[in-house]
């Protein structure tokens, strides 16, 4: 079923299981690029910080498998309970004729699950958008003077950078977007929105935390060195490459300073939190897939071949690919390998990323698990518009055949969509 937004199936589904995302803490986050990396930031912080608490974590498409979009303490749950509760709420579905999409489907997995695991807080990356999205059927906590948790909910919301991507579904314009993103944040709790955002998405963003009587936090880190309350965190102590993840990180660490006296107050014996602990979950971060420099085992009777993997499938993010490439290789030539979502705007990824003197092998990713609207643009489409910047253009339909292409020494990229960069992960363990 394609995409659907909306939150009345979702609400009729979870109602059938006896509202189990109203049972458990969470903080939710939105955005264009970057909600990823600050969801595993928020995981891992959280996890360093904490002792006997359970940290739940909701975020989409899946990596490598399906169960992997939900986590608990940082490991995703056995495929025999995600399939076990999938199974149930899509029998639901049928009985009561609910319609629900495939995504609804997957986001009452994750609250089932998280309500069956007695989860403490779960960190909930927002599927599309924001504001109809179905995570967004998560209400806000309910918190009292002594900063104590008397209804669990949302304590915080978060607000990553903000860019032109899926304009079909969400807008036009960066304002149109900015307002469908700052839909999850709530009533009386705290927002925290990347300050390198455009002024018109910061004032977006600002009209709504005023509407709703939330304070929100703009957050413009001044240096690598990030202020908190447990002391200063070095940017440099996180293992994810790229400049824009200080502004990830500056957020991450703003959204764990407010929600803290909320959990001091509601969790005594389980909270920890202190500077070391803090560095400690920064160190401690994984998120795969994104400026992911990899000996890829593309065949198992061929030398391994040195890649870096990135999902940059949007113009924001081909810019933040293009600045770390330019730091890091100059101006020497690049192989890339490309595969693109149908239906993305081309132009603003490759016009960002391609230079005449690059190499382009240009493939396509297969059909992606329980998500078959997403297709993969067709090669010789994505080979004309690439035509448009450089002549050195190949076509490879099939992604393991792409890798006989290069030379070794070359300085090989893998992207333009996550579906890609998860199915050369897959052929890297199937030969390892």
């Amino acid at each position: 079923m394609p995409i659907d937004l909306g939150l009345s199936r979702i609400a009729l589904l979870l109602s059938k299981l006896g509202n189990p995302h109203l049972k458990a803490n969470f903080i939710h986050v939105s955005g264009t690029n970057g909600k990823g990396s600050v969801c595993a930031y928020l995981t891992s912080l959280l996890l360093s910080n904490t002792q006997d608490f359970k940290v739940g974590k909701f975020t989409s498409p899946h990596l490598l498998y399906r169960n992997d979009s939900v986590t608990l303490n940082n490991v995703p749950i056995s495929l025999n309970i995600f399939t076990k509760v999938e199974k149930e709420i899509e029998e639901l579905n049928l009985r009561f004729d609910i319609g629900a999409t495939e995504f609804e489907i997957l986001t009452a997995t994750a609250f089932q699950i998280f309500h069956l695991e007695n989860v403490d807080l779960a960190v909930i990356e927002v599927g599309l958008g924001g504001r109809l999205d179905s995570t967004n059927i998560i209400e806000g906590a309910i918190i009292n003077s002594q900063n104590k948790i008397i209804k669990k909910g949302v304590l915080a919301t978060g607000i990553t950078k903000i860019g032109m991507d899926h304009e079909n579904l969400l807008g036009s314009t960066l304002k149109q977007i900015a307002g469908e993103k700052a839909g999850i944040i709530k009533q009386k709790i705290p927002n925290v929105i990347d300050g390198t955002n455009d002024a018109a998405v910061l004032q977006v963003v600002k009209n709504k935390a005023a509407e709703l009587g939330s304070e929100n936090f703009v957050v413009t880190p001044a240096s690598n060195d990030i202020v908190t309350s447990f002391g200063i965190v070095n940017r440099n102590e996180s293992p994810l490459r790229g400049c824009y993840q200080l502004q990830n990180l500056s957020v991450s660490l703003k959204i764990i300073d407010l929600i803290f006296p909320f959990l001091k107050n509601s969790y005594p014996e389980k909270v920890k939190f202190s500077n070391q602990n803090v560095i400690k979950g920064v160190q401690d971060v994984e998120w795969p897939g994104r400026l992911q420099s990899l000996h890829l085992k593309y065949d198992s009777s061929k030398p391994s071949l040195e890649v870096l993997l990135d999902g940059a499938h949007n113009g924001q993010a081909a810019l933040e690919l293009h600045k770390y490439l330019k730091q890091k290789y100059n101006e020497e030539p690049i192989t890339f390998i490309i595969a693109v979502t149908k239906g993305k705007d081309l132009t603003p990824l490759v016009s960002t990323l391609i230079s005449p003197k690059d190499k382009i092998i240009v493939t396509k990713f297969g059909s992606v698990e329980n998500m078959p609207w997403i297709k993969a643009n067709e090669p010789q489409d994505l080979k004309q518009e690439i035509l448009k910047y450089t002549q050195n253009v190949v076509i490879e339909p099939e992604v393991r055949k792409t890798f006989g292409l290069v030379e070794q020494g070359e300085h090989t990229v893998v992207c333009g969509s996550l579906y890609l960069v998860s199915e050369v992960l897959r052929l890297h363990n199937d030969n390892t």
